[in-house]
């Protein structure tokens, strides 16, 4: 009898044929296996940085003056603060599907290839489950969809600031466009007004003292129009940048409509349902609920950790096993007690941060109340006071022209009127940005005082 010796490269010759066409058999799963795991990954989609600004479409700037509406709607559009809020909804959303997400199995398979003859490779492959990760699961996709909710009322609360904010700079920007006009032509008539006094001044006909006074004033208009330049400037470069456009954009403005006061029942109603429904108290108030559940899911978390498996093996003889594995974190050391600590000490935080939004914002709600209310008399006094250097003045014009009255008293007026004018609008404008702000504590428009959701849905 002739005995052929075992050769380990020589395997499948010293099989039978039967126990070859086993194990093809079985590289059939493995494969099917194998390509389900690849055909299920995500793939990789590069996307490089820009090398230059990324400008939004520029405004047509033959077309009509844009309105307030259209500035409004074009700030919600392209602001960077709106994108960058959507931006963070769009994360959220992902971390959503992330813990909605079961947890894998796990499989392992381990060989061993004997190197004495007789005897065949030995196996060993399991499949594994973590069953303990499904306890906190439920806890954990509430605390997503609660973080969703959050930076969706938070995207809501950034689109209302930014509406807000455009609506006075659109404002804040006519206002001063109509100032630098009405300066630089005062700035013009005073300096032809101060080089006829140093003309007359020459031929005697005036005092130094005259003279000087009106090269002062002329100084002083010119000063207050470059600084309404610089002014107006600032603002249009912040509305550009509220728009998304390329600095330097030319925009030309309608007339906005002019703001009416706040009805005091609108103001207590809103106080008394603000939190529920500004969007940031929301927005909190969602984050609470989310941490109060990434609280209980530490809680269950600090249950032994469990996974449960089946194995299938073969050992070098040829003899063919099943079993069942079990795995059990013994929580001796850890217990998940630090998670628990930081997740309490966390809810704990945002209770108290919402408490303190909450009193903040009906403490600043009375403050600018009080202020409008004072403001608005400072603003009613400035304009009478206006009203008559505005009379004063078409007065001594018509004197001047009659001969009356004499240049340097004309100039004197013009100065004080002009200094009036100013003063007038920049009260006027304080009293717009505590208008808004007010609106935007108490979630109204600035406009037309429509609840927050009813202004922009």
């Amino acid at each position: 009898m002739v005995h052929g010796s075992y050769d380990s490269k020589l395997e499948h010759a010293n099989l039978p044929v039967t126990q070859q066409k086993s194990r093809a058999k079985r590289r059939v799963p493995l494969t099917c296996v194998a390509l389900l795991l690849v055909g299920g990954c995500s793939g990789y989609v590069p996307r490089p940085l820009p090398d230059s600004p990324q400008w939004a479409a520029d405004i047509d700037t033959r077309a009509a003056p844009l309105t307030v509406d259209q500035v409004i709607s074009r700030a919600l559009e392209f602001s960077p603060e709106v994108r960058r809020a959507q931006r963070e909804v769009d994360v959220a959303k992902a971390k959503s599907y992330a813990d909605g997400l079961l947890p894998d199995p796990t499989l392992n398979f381990s060989t061993d290839r004997p190197g004495a003859a007789g005897f065949v490779p030995a196996f060993m492959v399991g499949l594994s489950y973590e069953v303990s990760a499904l306890v906190d699961r439920p806890a954990k996709k509430r605390a997503a969809s609660a973080f969703l909710d959050e930076k969706q009322l938070a995207l809501e609360w950034t689109r209302w600031q930014v509406a807000s904010h455009a609506y006075a700079l659109y404002v804040q920007n006519v206002s001063l466009a109509r100032l630098v006009d009405e300066t630089a032509s005062m700035a013009t008539h005073q300096e032809a007004v101060a080089n006829r006094m140093g003309s007359a001044l020459e031929h005697a006909d005036v005092t130094r003292d005259v003279a000087v006074l009106a090269q002062t004033r002329f100084r002083d208009s010119a000063q207050a129009s470059s600084a309404l330049q610089q002014e107006q400037l600032k603002a249009m470069q912040e509305l550009h940048t509220q728009l998304g456009l390329r600095p330097g954009t030319r925009l030309a403005l309608a007339m906005p409509p002019e703001p009416s006061d706040i009805p005091q029942d609108v103001i207590v109603q809103a106080l008394i349902d603000l939190g529920q429904h500004r969007p940031d108290l929301l927005a909190l108030r969602a984050g609470y609920e989310e941490q109060d559940e990434r609280y209980r899911a530490a809680l269950l978390a600090q249950f032994p950790k469990l996974d449960i498996g089946v194995t299938r093996g073969r050992d070098t003889s040829a003899i063919y096993t099943s079993g069942l594995s079990l795995s059990v974190t013994v929580p001796l050391f850890n217990g998940n007690r630090g998670n628990i600590a930081i997740e309490k000490a966390t809810r704990e935080s945002l209770y108290d941060e919402y408490v303190q939004r909450l009193d903040d914002a009906y403490t600043a709600v009375q403050r600018i109340t009080a202020d409008l209310r004072l403001l608005r008399e400072q603003l009613q006094t400035a304009r009478a006071s206006e009203l008559a250097l505005k009379t004063s003045l078409e007065k001594a014009r018509r004197g001047f022209l009659q001969g009356n009255v004499a240049l340097p008293a004309l100039a004197e007026i013009e100065s004080q009127y002009l200094a009036q004018r100013i003063a007038s609008e920049k009260l006027e404008s304080l009293v717009l940005q505590q208008h808004v702000e007010l609106c935007t504590l108490i979630g109204v428009s600035a406009i037309d005082h429509q609840t927050i959701q009813q202004a922009h849905p």
